[in-house]
């Protein structure tokens, strides 16, 4: 260095110092300690789901029981427990924000939820809010943000995250939604659940919004229907991964476990063919088909399957004698003299 030179220390990066801007860069320090990952939700009280502070996504295609996923967690945080779902601690607070549904429609489903979670009257730490109608994208979007700041909740269901952006296609506006909703989640402590369409041939989230949407999300839920049950997987998350969970779909709205949806079709069903086998104890499938379509009120076609299901399900048993099958009722009713004399 030349004689007389002197260092012009303040070009000299500093971290902890604030830009003109007023911007200060936000370093980490690795050797600081941060507090675990809070998870709200537990599965089979062993795996983690749905963490504090982060976005995520929950995505399918349409009816495929996205909503109703959504709503089970809800269900799990106001009654403690549901379909196999446990939250973190027992005032989890709720906020379901929803853009689709008319508010008769929503009501209903929220009374729905009251019922799962078995209350009679809508507790202090459930928040809805309906966006249907409520000005355009924007409008909506400063209202699901200022609900976020308002309450504080720990759980945001957000149905309906393609409603808050003036154009999903367009990457910039996309991007723009979701870095505000990410911000809000990180600010507030919030894990917000953004439920997105899903195109039918590759489960690819539509347009620019869902594809930044499954960028910025901690974790990934995929809903896919199978009959009369949904089955939810995570196809990706930053964390420990989770396995699957299925439910099955009651009436008004209602979902119930798959297993007791399971035993109550099997029960319902061993009900209708008890009726067919009170006067005939053996039938050929041809009677069989044509009675219970009968019955029923409908197609050959559709008795034959519920035949068929039957079968599977130990219902009934099938037999061949010659070129004929015949079936018979496994569990027929005993009569009470045949019981005494015996």
């Amino acid at each position: 260095m030349k004689p007389g030179k002197q260092i012009n220390i303040s070009l000299i990066p500093i971290h902890e110092a604030t830009q003109e801007t007023g911007r200060a860069v936000p370093y980490l320090d690795i050797a600081g300690e941060d507090t675990p990952i809070d998870f709200l939700f537990t599965l089979g009280g062993k795996y983690g789901l749905i963490a504090r502070a982060n976005l995520h996504t929950l995505q399918g295609t349409k009816k495929a029981g996205k909503s109703a996923a959504g709503l089970a967690l809800i269900v799990a945080a106001l009654k403690g427990e549901y379909i196999g779902i446990t939250p973190s601690r027992e005032d989890l607070a709720v906020l379901w924000i929803d853009t689709e549904q008319d508010k008769e429609t929503l009501r209903r489903k929220a009374r729905a939820v009251l019922s799962m979670a078995e209350l009679d009257a809508q507790p202090e730490r459930l928040k809805v809010v309906t966006l249907r109608g409520f000005g355009g994208p924007a409008e909506a979007l400063a209202a699901t943000l200022q609900a976020i700041e308002e309450n504080k909740a720990d759980f945001v269901l957000l149905d309906g995250v393609v409603d808050l952006c003036q154009a999903f296609n367009d990457e910039e506006k996309s991007r723009d939604v979701v870095r505000q909703l990410e911000a809000h989640a990180e600010k507030y402590g919030a894990a917000i659940l953004g439920l997105i369409h899903t195109n039918k041939r590759d489960n690819e989230a539509r347009g620019h919004l869902g594809a930044i949407m499954q960028q910025k999300s901690a974790e990934i839920y995929q809903v896919n229907k199978e009959g009369d049950a949904a089955q939810v997987s995570q196809p990706f998350s930053r964390f420990a991964p989770v396995p699957p969970f299925s439910f099955s779909f009651a009436d008004d709205f209602k979902i119930m476990p798959a297993v007791e949806a399971i035993s109550r079709a099997r029960e319902e069903s061993r009900a209708r063919f008890a009726e067919l086998f009170k006067e005939a104890k053996t039938q050929t499938a041809g009677e069989l088909a044509e009675r219970y379509a009968e019955a029923q009120g409908c197609s050959t076609r559709q008795a034959q399957r519920a035949i068929k299901e039957a079968r599977d399900a130990n219902i009934l048993f099938q037999y061949q004698e010659g070129r004929k099958c015949y079936y018979s009722f496994c569990m027929p009713g005993i009569d009470e003299t045949e019981e005494d004399d015996i």
